[in-house]
């Protein structure tokens, strides 16, 4: 038997390097089944791609390779990938585009708040709609305000059209003046300060006769603050007034805290104004189905469903809370236009078919003799690359709890809808919110 002792250490290094052979063997064999197998999945991958893809990538190496200067990749691919804009809702977007996509649909500005109007502008920068709890709005500016001039303080204004006032915005640091009035010969026009940054966008506001509150998330919570909008004193005394801009960040719970709100006033009436509400995500418009199903049975119900092409479908729920805030006798009406759309219409859709309100309750902007919203039925959905970069697809149709699909053709007068004819952006008095109420009174 040998003992410990009679280990000499050449006899070691020995054993070492016979082993060592064999591993160096054993890790030289698992790199050349690495490489085999890459190149065996590689053209395997290669082949299994339609004719047409192994053309596209063929093109563009040749291109990218052999054309006579260096190509600029990013707009070689930019235009490649604008193919994909297969509707008008399907689009690519890179990664710093999709990464701003999910900011802004979050709930988190980082701009003015303003949207130009491309309509009704007489030649004019006009405002579409200013984002709830933005610089522009917090600074006192209105939907359907004209721009006139604008600079980096009171004394310094310049006239410009939208490219130049864009321009002007997007280099500027700090806060700068806009001159902004109603009319469009800048009769009541006034000077504003508006600072551009970072702010906690509000997707609702509440109105009535007492004044009007926007509630900003702060600090994970949300807090309740005076809108500079004011209250709507034609209002009846038991009615209150929601506009729900788009359902995206904590519009959900926005939502709730109005009717909260509208509860603790003792309003157990509503109007609902979704005009030049575009829509957003499902889950949020699933959270504000819940609060008018008012003869829905049991808890769970079907607020929407999605009809993909191989046929499966996805049902979207919703609560039961239609007691919580509303009565038997309560009254809802709801606004909407030509840019009410997608989950705006899904919500009506969803009203209707569990009888919050009939269709002589929804009031549609008419334009040339025709009153109707939107009209867009289907649902997109992203799919993000490993790269983070994401495409965003139209994948189903939207179908309302009673079964009905209103795309391509929206919610009209044929239904029941109360056409109001009014202009698209409102001036100093909103002409078809006061038709309106003027009628429900």
């Amino acid at each position: 038997m040998q003992r410990l002792d009679e280990f000499k250490w050449e006899d070691v290094a020995a054993q070492r390097r016979h082993g060592g052979g064999k591993r160096a063997v054993v890790v030289l064999g698992c790199i050349l089944l690495a490489v085999f197998f890459f190149f065996t999945g590689w053209y395997a991958h290669w082949f299994s791609l339609s004719e047409n893809a192994r053309n596209l990538l063929w093109a563009i190496e040749t291109a990218t390779n052999g054309y006579y200067q260096p190509v600029d990749e990013e707009a070689l691919y930019q235009h490649f990938f604008e193919v994909f804009a297969l509707d008008p809702y399907s689009t690519y977007y890179s990664k710093e585009e999709y990464n701003a996509v999910l900011n802004a649909n979050g709930g988190q500005g980082a701009d003015t708040g303003i949207s130009i109007s491309p309509y009704e502008n007489n030649g004019k920068i006009r405002i579409f709609r200013i984002g709830g709890n933005s610089p522009a709005e917090r600074a006192g500016i209105l939907d359907g305000m004209y721009i006139h001039r604008f600079g980096a303080d009171g004394n310094s204004l310049q006239t410009g059209d939208q490219n130049e006032l864009i321009s002007f915005v997007g280099r500027h640091v700090g806060a700068f003046s806009l001159e902004c009035g109603f009319a469009a010969d800048g009769s009541d026009a006034r000077i504003y300060t508006v600072a551009s940054g970072e702010y906690a966008l509000s997707e609702c506001l509440y109105r009535d006769r007492e004044g009007a509150v926007r509630f900003v998330s702060e600090n994970a919570s949300l807090v309740a603050n005076d809108a500079a909008i004011g209250a709507l004193n034609e209002l009846p005394a038991d009615t209150a007034y929601i506009r729900l801009d788009e359902f995206y960040g904590r519009a959900a719970a926005e939502f709730e805290a109005c009717l909260k709100l509208m509860k603790a006033r003792g309003r157990t009436n509503l109007i609902l104004d979704l005009r030049c509400n575009g829509g957003g995500y499902l889950s949020v418009f699933s959270e504000i189905a819940s609060f008018f199903s008012k003869n829905a049975e049991g808890s769970r119900l079907v607020a929407a469903t999605a009809r993909y092409r191989d046929g499966v479908e996805e049902n979207f729920y919703s609560e039961n809370r239609y007691d919580e805030f509303f009565t038997d006798s309560t009254r809802i009406f709801v606004l909407a236009d030509e840019f009410s759309a997608s989950a705006s219409e899904c919500l009506i859709g969803a009203m209707v078919s569990f009888g919050a309100v009939d269709y002589a309750d929804i009031f549609v902007r008419k334009e040339g003799g025709v009153a109707k919203t939107y009209g867009k039925g289907i649902m997109q959905t992203s799919y993000v690359s490993p790269q983070g970069s994401a495409l965003k697809l139209t994948t189903a149709e939207i179908f309302w709890p009673n079964g009905k699909s209103i795309h391509g053709v929206g919610v009209t007068e044929k239904d029941g809808a109360v056409g109001i004819s009014a202009t698209l952006l409102p001036g100093a008095e909103d002409g078809f919110l006061t038709q309106v109420i003027n009628l429900i009174a």
